[in-house]
């Protein structure tokens, strides 16, 4: 998996954080910068949580799920114009990631993301969550 984001970071002109979670899977956050605010765009694992932090900080976002509601969520992101069709990790190819890299990448991606971000913005979250992505 390193080896597939590594190329894929060089084949589309990205720089990326690369960040193993709980899971074993790796995060890319691709941007020079640290936190979520200052990434052009993430890849991730699609845990609500995490999702949540991505939209909130209007990251254009891919899932790459591997349990429980995470393809869920991936579904939901891609339906919302935030970011490519989920990538499961059983079909987690270079062709695929170097797809959503460039998908995450295009202007009107990250404008969904920004209205999406200001729907979020002042929400207290426990309510409302699952109404930004419905």
């Amino acid at each position: 998996m390193t080896n597939i984001i590594l190329q894929a970071l060089e084949i589309t002109g990205q720089r990326g954080v690369i960040n193993r979670d709980w899971g074993g899977l790796a995060f890319i956050y691709f941007s020079s910068h640290w936190p979520f605010q200052r990434c052009s765009a993430l890849v991730h694992h699609g845990g609500a949580g995490t999702i949540a932090a991505s939209l909130k900080a209007a990251s254009p976002t891919t899932i790459v799920p591997f349990f429980g509601d995470q393809p869920f969520w991936g579904k939901r992101v891609h339906a919302r114009g935030v970011g490519s069709a989920p990538i499961p990790t059983d079909e987690f190819s270079l062709e695929k990631l170097v797809d959503a890299i460039r998908f995450m990448l295009d202007p009107k991606v990250k404008e969904c993301a920004v209205e999406i971000a200001k729907a979020m913005d002042g929400e207290d979250g426990g309510d409302r969550s699952s109404e930004c992505l419905s």
